[in-house]
């Protein structure tokens, strides 16, 4: 984060000049004033801090102002510190030429006037705070390209991982059917199954984090998530929480079970920084961003904006610029912990709900996390229809209905047959849309037509399930069509009525959502 003050230093071996130059830039609140008597101690302090301009007496004993800036322009850190000149022997033209010479940005003569000199300062310190803005969004800029870079990446792997996972939990589930509940091979399938749901959750972060992954938005109460996450995640803790929360907050759309990630990785953060116990203070307050603010990358306008302040050890100087980098973590490492993603998806999640997160901390203090949400004026998108709640799995269907199943994946395929075959029912499988459509039309023909048909919503090389279902229904407008996918995100998945689907299932399924999907649809 960039410091609250602006540090500007004062270089003059006379005691009375160095304070008469305090009195007069007093009046700059923003200014923190750094005194040096010498050029060499003046040389020092600019190695420790960053200034925005250096007031460089010019006649000193030993190493005069002149040999200083000659020695500043040697020095990557302080090359580019801007040098104003005080002065009040050489006067001449020549002395003034080897100031600008020596890298000055202004030449003053002594005694000066105390308004010239604050506004010459005034200004380099807005210079310092516009560049110090400009490469602080530089950073932001370049982390969400490399966010997003990545969050292709990670789609396209969960999605991929997904496919994989629903073959392995479906002959695994197959194979606990095919056993006794009492024996040794059923209870190690279970733990089998138990790895591949962790291995799911895996997957379905990568998918949050991932760029195709989008908020499924409704009008949400955001004090009452955070009272009801805090809940859930510190009941019986040592962490101390406290509320601060405008009785009059804004309305927000949201997907509350993103945002909820969000609260649930920060609280996890902070209760992790304060083992022993500790204090934490969540703030949720209205504030409006004005074009050209202080928060980067955010539009103008209202936000709902919350605060987590602890009081934990704080975040390393070090580290705090790649807090949210995927993968980076202090922590140790491990399946419950310290995986490095929590904070990237938390990034990744607020960015798509056109709001920011960021970080500020200093060492010994704790660390104070700012989440913004955009507010909209009061209503609200009307909640989503929930997919059908799982149930026990039939052992079999009446009448052998026969399912038509178009997927590309080989061994997702094979696992779609064999579970659905394992719940009675009759399966055709199809590699991609004309193989589907022929198989369609060839079953209503013979008179005996698909009772459903699954279509995954992505065919490497070949049209998808939404411009398939399109063309099926040119065949028969009354197909029963369920939508499968490894993007839970999908919009088509978080839609697809919408989209003309009477059922959606997302991979990897276990064998009792995909019974309780079709015989939904059925």
């Amino acid at each position: 984060m960039v410091d609250s003050k602006v540090k500007v230093l004062l270089i003059d071996d006379r005691p009375e000049n160095l304070h008469a130059m305090k009195m007069t830039l007093r009046p700059l609140h923003e200014a923190e004033i750094h005194t040096a008597r010498s050029g060499n101690e003046g040389l020092a302090l600019m190695l420790e801090h960053e200034f925005a301009v250096v007031l460089l007496d010019v006649q000193m004993p030993g190493m005069d102002g002149f040999e200083t800036a000659a020695l500043m322009q040697d020095h990557a850190a302080t090359r580019n510190v801007p040098i104003i000149f005080v002065t009040a022997i050489s006067k001449e033209e020549e002395h003034i030429y080897k100031g600008y010479q020596s890298g000055a940005v202004d030449y003053l003569f002594k005694p000066i006037d105390p308004d010239i000199l604050l506004s010459k300062v005034k200004v380099f310190i807005n210079l310092y705070q516009q560049r110090q803005e400009c490469e602080r969004m530089q950073l932001e800029l370049q982390k969400n390209r490399n966010l997003e870079a990545l969050g292709v990446l990670a789609g396209g792997i969960a999605h991929d991982f997904n496919n994989l996972l629903t073959t392995i939990f479906g002959y695994i589930e197959l194979a606990q059917m095919m056993s006794t509940p009492e024996s040794a091979i059923h209870q190690k399938l279970g733990e089998a199954v138990k790895a591949a749901k962790r291995a799911r959750d895996l997957t379905q972060q990568l998918l949050t984090f991932a760029k195709g992954g989008r908020p499924v938005k409704e009008s949400a109460d955001i004090a009452q998530l955070l009272t009801d996450t805090v809940s859930l995640l510190l009941s019986g803790s040592k962490v101390k929480v406290s509320f601060a929360i405008d009785p009059h907050l804004g309305s927000v759309e949201v997907d509350k079970g993103q945002i909820g990630q969000v609260f649930q990785n920060l609280l996890f953060n902070a209760k992790e920084a304060m083992p022993e116990g500790g204090n934490l203070s969540i703030a949720a307050t209205n504030t409006r961003v004005a074009g050209g603010a202080a928060e980067p990358l955010l539009k103008e306008g209202g936000y709902v904006r919350i605060t987590f302040q602890d009081d934990g050890p704080g975040i390393d100087p070090a580290n705090i610029d790649r807090i949210f980098d995927p993968y980076f973590s202090t922590k140790a490492k491990g399946a419950a912990r310290g995986q490095g993603l929590g904070l990237t998806i938390s990034h990744s999640i607020i960015k798509k709900h056109g709001g920011a997160i960021q970080v500020e901390s200093t060492p010994g203090k704790g660390a104070t996390f700012h989440v913004y949400l955009p507010a909209v004026p009061g209503g609200g998108a009307r909640p989503m229809s929930p997919p059908p709640a799982p149930s026990a799995p039939p052992m079999a269907a009446e009448g052998h209905a026969a399912i038509l199943v178009m997927e590309d994946e080989e061994g997702v395929a094979g696992a779609f047959g064999e579970m659905l075959k394992f719940l009675g029912y009759a399966v055709r499988v199809a590699a991609n849309g004309p193989e589907a459509l022929a198989l369609f039309a060839e079953a209503q023909a013979a008179g005996h037509p698909f009772a459903a048909v699954i279509l995954d919503l992505t065919i490497r090389g070949g049209e998808g399930g939404e411009k398939v279902l399109v063309r099926l229904r040119e065949i028969d407008p009354t197909v029963k069509a369920i939508v499968a996918s490894g993007y839970g995100d999908n919009a088509i998945m978080a839609n697809y009525r919408n989209y003309g689907f009477e059922g959606m299932i997302v991979k990897p399924f276990t064998l009792q959502t995909l019974a309780a999907v079709v015989e939904g649809v059925l």
